[in-house]
């Protein structure tokens, strides 16, 4: 697998300028202990202190040497020289990067150091209580409302109302589906919860028969005779027959063991038994939705729906105080409370979470190990020894200043034991 990963951006200018600075005083210590030396040698005769200065200077400028050998070793080869064992960072960028990996994988992402750093957190608390925080819950509210009419516009209209045709399609094709209807419409009738629904459609009937009285007035008119106009019969029709509906539909209203009633809870379980039951009737629902989708107007009126859809999302969230937001606001904070209060919850959660924890470490620990090292073996060799360089260099060129200054003291001591021994 490759990667085409960028390499880390540039440090900030205060960084780069440290390790130059940085060198110009390891390198500036060193010119001054040669010269230093240099004025020892030629002054060592005059005074035997100047021994002395002359084996600090020089044991110096050895430290030091040596010190820049090795700091600039590390990232690339010193004069440009061939040396073996120097430039060890881009001769190892391999190796350095599938270390890198297996170090994050085994000492971060193992699962026993995952489950042992999770034992005593309480995730769940933690989380309820960022969820139950006014400004978290508000953020979390405004972030979804942002982004849903971006995800909203990358779904195609035609697209979107064909998916949802071919959906419904697909579901009254499935024989569980309707089963699973048939039961349920059973469980309505089975206990008389369908009665509120019949109540409603009799008061909407009954709504119904009086805005259409006129309607049913003059029908009577128009298919009654001339004769039985003339001596008002048609009146006494309409009047007859409006009243022996209104009469009907109060019985049924007041009576809830009215025959009619009865024979509508009849015909409900029976269908409710059909559609759990009978082959022919779940082929005719089938075939009833297969010609209800074909019609252009039911895919005029899913592309329509989608499309207010889209438009009240997008007016939700192009207002900063929409009723929506501050619901999801509300609905996320209170989600967070009842789960901070629920000690039975937060227990099974915290359990379900570190177990999920556990497990997503253990089958991805070495992926991202592997995203580590891939990302590292892309970036340039050059690059990656700059940013190396930059971010660590500083501290490095201690190593040389100390170099030379223990070195110059290791030297005393030697001039000195020497001294002592002749």
């Amino acid at each position: 697998m490759s990667l085409e990963t960028a390499p880390p951006t540039d440090p900030p200018a205060k960084s780069a300028m440290s390790l130059g600075a940085m060198r110009l005083l390891a390198g500036g210590l060193l010119v001054v202990m040669s010269l230093v030396y240099l004025l020892a040698v030629t002054r060592q005769g005059e005074s035997p202190w100047w021994g002395y200065v002359r084996a600090f200077a020089e044991a110096a400028m050895v430290g030091g040497l040596a010190d820049w050998f090795a700091v600039t070793a590390i990232f690339r080869r010193p004069l440009g020289l061939p040396i073996p064992h120097t430039a060890v960072i881009p001769n190892s960028k391999e190796r350095i990067a599938q270390a890198l990996g297996d170090f994050v994988a085994v000492n971060f992402l193992a699962p026993d150091v995952v489950g042992a750093r999770l034992k005593d957190q309480d995730l769940a608390r933690a989380l309820g209580r960022q969820l139950s925080d006014p400004a978290t819950s508000r953020r979390i509210a405004d972030g979804a409302m942002d982004a849903l009419p971006a995800i909203a516009d990358l779904l195609d209209d035609e697209v979107v109302s064909d998916f949802m045709r071919r959906q419904i399609g697909d579901l009254s094709h499935d024989e569980r589906m309707a089963a699973a209807i048939g039961r349920g419409l059973a469980l309505l009738t089975e206990h008389g919860r369908h009665q509120p629904v019949l109540d409603a459609a009799l008061a909407e009937g009954w709504r119904a028969l009086e805005d259409n009285e006129a309607a049913i007035r003059a029908q009577v008119r128009a298919r009654t005779s001339w004769v039985w106009r003339l001596i008002a019969l048609d009146a006494r029709a309409a009047d007859a027959l409006i009243s022996s509906i209104e009469d009907t539909l109060q019985a049924m209203s007041r009576d809830p063991e009215h025959p009619a009633r009865q024979r509508i809870t009849d015909l409900l379980k029976q269908f409710a038994d059909d559609l759990q039951n009978s082959p022919k009737l779940r082929a005719q629902v089938e075939q009833a939705v297969a010609e209800l989708l074909a019609h252009p107007a039911v895919e005029d009126y899913l592309r329509h729906l989608w499309r207010s859809l889209k438009s009240m999302v997008r007016n939700s969230a192009e207002s900063p105080d929409a009723p929506a937001r501050a619901a999801l606001a509300d609905a996320i904070a209170r989600f967070g409370a009842a789960l901070v209060d629920d000690a039975n919850v937060v227990e099974a959660l915290n359990r379900r979470l570190r177990a999920l924890l556990t497990e997503v470490s253990g089958r991805h620990g070495r992926d991202v190990a592997g995203l580590i090292s891939e990302t590292i073996r892309s970036w340039d060799t050059k690059t990656v020894v700059e940013k190396l360089e930059q971010n660590v260099g500083p501290d490095l060129q201690y190593i040389r200043i100390n170099g030379t200054l223990i070195g110059g003291l290791i030297g005393l001591a030697i001039h000195q034991a020497t001294l002592w021994l002749t």
